[in-house]
């Protein structure tokens, strides 16, 4: 007789949202996180965050803090605080304006970037936040 497996945690635990509106940095996280062996979903627009968020299941959300020059990705976890804590989803937020850092760190995001962001410390990050 062989031991069961729980794969549905081993997958969860391995599987990241991607929510950015540059084609090349999303495509440049994408490519680094699954390098590293995660599942990763890309989403370009709120609303195609919002879809993911409620068809899959994810560890590690991570967004930026701007689509099309809004700051549409803070009102994006507001809304999504409390899922994310139930559900017990990791958040980084980056962004290359620094005055979201202090408003990100009161809701209660796990980490703040400031863009550029070095990849392999992106990869780290989320390594850490993972596990």
């Amino acid at each position: 007789m062989g031991l069961a497996i729980d794969n549905s945690k081993v997958e969860l635990a391995r599987r990241v949202l991607v929510v950015d509106s540059n084609p090349n940095l999303r495509h440049l996280y994408v490519q680094a996180l699954e390098r590293a062996g995660y599942e990763v979903h890309a989403a370009t627009t709120i609303q195609e965050a919002r879809r993911l968020l409620g068809d899959h299941e994810f560890n590690v959300f991570l967004s930026d803090t701007h689509f099309n020059n809004r700051d549409l990705g803070v009102g994006l976890l507001l809304e999504q605080l409390t899922l994310f804590a139930a559900k017990n989803i990791k958040t980084i937020v980056m962004s290359s304006h620094i005055q979201y850092e202090l408003i990100c760190q009161k809701m209660g995001v796990d980490v703040f970037l400031v863009k550029p962001i070095a990849i392999d410390r992106l990869v780290t990050l989320v390594n850490r936040l993972a596990h």
